[in-house]
């Protein structure tokens, strides 16, 4: 690539004339281009083909409730490290609500979870995402079970594969995916729709669906780091949950009991373990 530069250089004071001075710039151009790829070398990668992750995975959150006489106070606490399964799908190149996408996830033998996610079950649909001509995987949550001593007392999360066994009448499942932010791989954007029940000594609650967790930016699955909430997340008394399926009404038309103000989803490390036998580990340690 040339560059061509003008200089005007005057003989005498009113008598300018131009002149022409060719520089190839391309070596210039071609340093920076090497130096940023070498910036972000480690970041750029293939998506992985469709498979089970687990991990070791904990939440730190406040709790602000909105009844009772706890009216109006915010409740921290933290739920200790526990194993978490996702299955994923196939890399894909995604066309839009056109398209119509039907895409299987790496479901394990035992899961009575479904096998295909289509973009109708997907309960949030966050800015930025869901782009076509961008690469994506889809991701759903096969199992977690969280716990840990609070000064609330003692609190359990459950999701997944837990959720749909105790809580069949209200089971939601919990969705996310990967959208490259390029057209395809590595470096991506991230987020998560997941739909838990908290377990407290003071009755069970669940997360309304539709509110997300989200990474601006990922560099491998699973995204070993923090996700956070993007914005507070209302929980509904369980019974509130089926008192309005029973009515026939959203459970968006009932005040919730409490919200979730704060949320940190730290993915503190990959289980090094293949992905169906991780999975029959966490329901065996659940048993």
């Amino acid at each position: 690539m040339a560059i061509n530069v003008t200089i005007n250089v005057s003989e005498s004071a009113d008598q300018p004339r131009g002149v022409r001075v060719a520089h190839d710039g391309t070596e210039s151009l071609s340093a920076e281009l090497d130096a940023l790829r070498a910036y972000i070398a480690d970041d750029i990668a293939p998506f992985p083909p469709a498979g089970i992750d687990s991990f070791l995975s904990h939440f730190v959150i406040a709790v602000q409730f909105l009844e009772g006489e706890r009216k109006g106070q915010v409740v921290p606490f933290t739920l200790e490290p526990a194993v978490q399964t996702v299955a994923r799908s196939h890399p894909f190149i995604y066309g839009g609500a056109v398209a119509r996408h039907e895409i299987g996830v790496a479901v394990p033998a035992g899961s009575k979870l479904r096998a295909t996610i289509t973009e109708a079950d997907f309960h949030a649909r966050p800015a930025k995402f869901f782009e076509a001509g961008k690469e994506h995987i889809w991701l759903q949550i096969l199992n977690l079970d969280a716990h840990g001593e609070t000064s609330l007392g003692p609190i359990r999360a459950v999701l997944g594969e837990t959720l749909r066994s105790n809580y069949e009448d209200i089971f939601v499942p919990s969705l996310g995916l990967a959208q490259s932010l390029g057209k395809t791989g590595f470096p991506a954007r991230f987020f998560f729709s997941p739909v838990a029940v908290f377990e407290t000594p003071f009755g069970a609650f669940r997360t309304r669906p539709g509110k997300t967790l989200q990474a601006r930016r990922i560099v491998e699955i699973p995204p070993i780091g923090s996700v956070s909430i993007a914005e507070a997340i209302p929980l509904d008394h369980v019974d509130a949950v089926r008192a309005a399926a029973k009515g026939g009404r959203h459970i968006s038309e009932t005040p919730p009991a409490a919200r979730l103000v704060a949320l940190a989803h730290p993915i503190d490390a990959a289980l090094h373990l293949p992905g169906e036998e991780a999975f029959r580990t966490v329901q065996a340690r659940i048993r």
